[in-house]
């Protein structure tokens, strides 16, 4: 300098790097954890990535499947569409239907219905159809000799219908029981009785019904009596009945 003296910085300025400490190190195991998470974040990314390109590769399938249906039925214009027009087509042509075979549903308990066969004796017991043919139905109980033999203990409603003409001066028409608790004569369950006082119109007929619920026992027998068989009138076979089903 000119007047050669030499400038010295001053006392006051100070190096801005120096006094700072320096960085701490990386506490035990971090750089781990650092690791992990980034692998766990490309491996979610390279999921989300498959996930939708198989979504692409879905989605190009069913168009090319939808284009190639289009171009086929456009190709064939003559073959029916919908169901309808088969139907359509087909109208006016013989439709087959295939039979079903018949079958009959059994009953789930013991039951009967017989119509009558033939007039009694003047005093005597009825007897009736057990041909499964016509009418009647027996299920689950026996018929011997005019009679309905129990199979099964339990509660019954019995019931019986006669049609019958008024000449006579009475008519008498029973359901009784044969059992082996009580010996003896047979027990009556149910009973209707017509005395006719006057001479009524020869043709003049009339209706007996009974019925009632009854407690009966295995090998029980239970039969239809009436004083004078020859009145029974044997029209149809829906006049005269007889019958009991398990309640």
């Amino acid at each position: 300098m000119a007047d050669g003296r030499i400038v010295h910085p001053s006392i006051f300025v100070v190096d801005s790097g120096i006094g700072f400490p320096p960085p701490l190190p990386p506490k035990p195991g971090e750089k781990r954890i650092q690791k992990r998470r980034k692998h766990l974040i490309q491996k979610t990314l390279w999921v989300l990535v498959c996930l939708a390109l198989f979504g692409l590769l879905v989605e190009a399938f069913f168009i090319y499947s939808l284009h190639h249906t289009k171009q086929t039925t456009e190709s064939n214009p003559d073959s029916p569409k919908t169901e309808a027009l088969k139907g359509s087509q087909n109208e006016g042509q013989p439709v087959s239907r295939k039979s079903r075979p018949f079958t009959i549903m059994n009953p789930t308990k013991p039951l009967a219905h017989l119509t009558v066969a033939k007039k009694p004796e003047k005093d005597g017991i009825m007897e009736w159809n057990d041909n499964e043919t016509g009418d009647s139905i027996r299920y689950q109980l026996k018929y011997r000799d005019g009679k309905l033999i129990i199979q099964k203990e339990g509660f019954y409603y019995v019931y019986s219908k006669l049609s019958y003409s008024a000449d006579g001066p009475s008519f008498i028409h029973t359901v009784e029981r044969n059992t082996s608790r009580y010996l003896g004569k047979p027990i009556n369950l149910l009973r209707s009785s017509s005395y006719n006082s006057k001479p009524v119109h020869k043709f003049n007929v009339r209706d007996s019904s009974l019925g009632g619920v009854f407690h009966l026992l295995k090998n029980d027998a239970l039969f239809v009596h009436v004083n004078n068989g020859s009145l029974i009138r044997l029209h149809i076979s829906a006049d005269n009945y007889f019958g009991m089903f398990m309640l």
